[in-house]
């Protein structure tokens, strides 16, 4: 019989990329309970922003990157800049 509820391979995975490796890694009941917050808290963020896209039409809705505030200009820009080093370390 289970008394604790089963998480999942994905709450698994979040803790362990979580997790500073250069010490020793802790794991019991409280921190994958949080890790398992973490990960709700993450999915229904996700799904609340994938569910707002289903009438987007990037002909009629887009923005021109001039017309864009600063901050998404530079969150565009560092976008970029981790996407750029990501390939870079992919392709090294």
């Amino acid at each position: 019989k289970k008394t604790e509820p089963a998480y999942g391979a994905d709450v698994l995975r979040l803790w362990v990329a979580n997790s500073d490796y250069s010490s020793d890694i802790l794991i019991g009941d409280n921190i994958i309970k949080q890790t398992f917050d973490s990960y709700r808290k993450l999915r229904n963020t996700a799904r609340y922003m994938i569910g707002t896209l289903s009438d987007f039409d990037p002909e009629t809705n887009a923005v021109a990157y001039e017309d864009l505030p600063s901050l998404d200009k530079y969150m565009l820009g560092r976008l970029s800049q981790t996407l750029t080093s990501v390939k870079d370390s992919m392709d090294n």
